[in-house]
C-alpha cells in the first residue's frame, strides 16, 4: 500500500507537498489574501476620493465635446435594467440600438459602501445628464 500512495505522489496525482504556512499577517513569507471586507473597504475609500472629482465635472459639456470629437455613446444605470438614466424607458430602448453605451466607474450592481452609494448617487445624476445632452446625437 505505501508503494501505491508513494507511486500516487511521484504521479502527481495525490498533493504531496509541504502544507501551506498560514498567513502570518506579518509579512515574514506569508501570503495575505484579502477577505471580502478588506477588498469591500478598499473601494469604498477608492471611491470617497473619486466623488469630489467626479462632482467637479460637467457632463453636457463633456457630452458636446465627445461630439464635436465624433464620439457618440450613453452611459449606463446601475444593476441589470435597459434604460438609460435620464431617457425614458421607451426611447432607452430604441436608442441603446443607436449609440453604444458604456459605464462610468464604480456603476454596478454590487455596493462597497456608504461612500460607493454616495459616489453612485452622483454617477447616476452626472450619466442622466450627459445621456439628456447625448440624445440628439444619437438619433
Amino acid at each position: 500500500m505505501k508503494t501505491f500512495a508513494a507511486l500516487l505522489c511521484a504521479g502527481g496525482l495525490l498533493g504531496c507537498h509541504e502544507p501551506v504556512a498560514p498567513d502570518s499577517g506579518n509579512g515574514a513569507g506569508g501570503v495575505h489574501i484579502p477577505s471580502a471586507r478588506e477588498i469591500a473597504t478598499g473601494k469604498d475609500q477608492h471611491f470617497a476620493e473619486q466623488l469630489p472629482i467626479l462632482q467637479a465635472r460637467n457632463p453636457e459639456a463633456e457630452a458636446r465635446s465627445a461630439i464635436q470629437r465624433g464620439e457618440r455613446y450613453f452611459l449606463c444605470g446601475a444593476g441589470r435594467g435597459n434604460t438609460l438614466p435620464g431617457v425614458e424607458a421607451e426611447v432607452s430602448t430604441q436608442m441603446r440600438n443607436k449609440c453604444p453605451v458604456r459605464c462610468l466607474d464604480g456603476v454596478t450592481d454590487a455596493l462597497y459602501g456608504e461612500n460607493h452609494r454616495r459616489y453612485l448617487t452622483a454617477a447616476l445624476d452626472y450619466s442622466a445628464r450627459w445621456n439628456k445632452a447625448m440624445l440628439e446625437a444619437c438619433r
